[in-house]
């Protein structure tokens, strides 16, 4: 009988701290949940537009269109820098070959007949907590009738925070993400006869999304990107954009590589950033208003 009655009380004590730590667990769980910031779902991003035509400050003539967004509805002091890194986003290569040259590009800028640019942005993924911005851009130093450039590049921000994502914070760059990405983009069609999955291959964009290759920064600025469309899913890509006295006379070049990928496929090369609990938990919210009175270039708009 007392074996029995011991074995009552043990049963009675450990059902009573099974429901205890079951408690501590749910209620840890909630507890942690519910400080979640809810984030913005009402907030704006409207796009807007710098443009120049044939200004009379410089002794070559001058062709501008950037399209850019403006973030508005979001309390805090981060709104002012997401706005500012938006628009110097935009305005890269308008302020590097045009705005706020260097002494090379002064000496560029002797022999310009035109400086143009066209740039346009989207604004893809927007939840109430992170923000993906494409841009894509035509631009021409020199003369957009012989040196034509198209390039593209990205901004993902935190919208709590400020934060802005580069690739390498979201996703480990090797050698297996490169053989993926590799074979993603050759797969796709337009760079199939360029671009093959080896190892030479590898090695070479491994360096390119590293910024490792010595050599080739001599004649290129690269900028790996990416950006989330609607569905939560990516598009990766690296832009390879010519330095001063390495831009060619042929056009158009299209100096970026990009491929479409699913999300689950790039789950094995995520990073431990905090990016990926945001962007689990993230909805669409938000609007993109339409640029009121966008402007087409003249060279390179739809009637150039």
């Amino acid at each position: 009988m007392e074996t029995k009655q011991k074995k009552k009380i043990r049963i009675v004590i450990w059902t009573g701290l099974a429901v205890v730590i079951s408690g501590l667990v749910s209620g840890g769980y909630f507890l942690f949940h519910g400080r979640i910031p809810k984030g913005y779902r009402d907030y704006t991003v409207q796009k807007e537009q710098y443009d120049v035509e044939y200004s009379d400050q410089y002794d070559y003539g001058d062709v501008i269109t950037v399209e850019y967004p403006v973030l508005s509805g979001i309390e805090g002091e981060q709104t002012e820098a997401v706005n500012r890194l938006l628009y110097d986003t935009a305005m890269e290569k308008v302020n590097f070959w045009h705005l706020d040259p260097d002494e090379e590009v002064k000496e560029l800028q002797k022999i310009y007949e035109i400086y143009s640019s066209d740039v346009r942005c989207e604004v893809p993924f927007h939840s109430q907590y992170l923000m993906s911005v494409h841009f894509q851009e035509t631009y021409a130093p020199i003369s957009p009738a012989d040196y034509t450039h198209r390039t593209q590049r990205s901004v993902n921000v935190n919208l709590m925070t400020g934060e802005q994502y580069a690739l390498s914070d979201i996703f480990v760059i090797n050698d297996d993400f490169i053989g993926l990405w590799c074979g993603q983009v050759a797969s796709e069609g337009a760079y199939s006869d360029l671009i093959v999955n080896d190892a030479d291959t590898r090695e070479t964009f491994l360096m390119w999304f590293l910024d490792e290759d010595e050599e080739a920064a001599e004649f290129y600025l690269f900028t790996p990107f990416f950006y989330m469309d609607e569905d939560k899913n990516f598009v990766i890509g690296l832009s390879y954009d010519p330095k001063p006295g390495r831009v060619v006379n042929a056009l158009p070049i299209n100096n970026s590589f990009f491929a479409y990928f699913e999300s689950e496929v790039l789950t094995p090369y995520r990073t431990d950033s905090e990016f990926w609990d945001w962007y689990e938990r993230s909805e669409t919210a938000g609007e993109v208003p339409a640029c009121e009175n966008l402007r087409e270039n003249l060279r390179f708009g739809s009637d150039s």
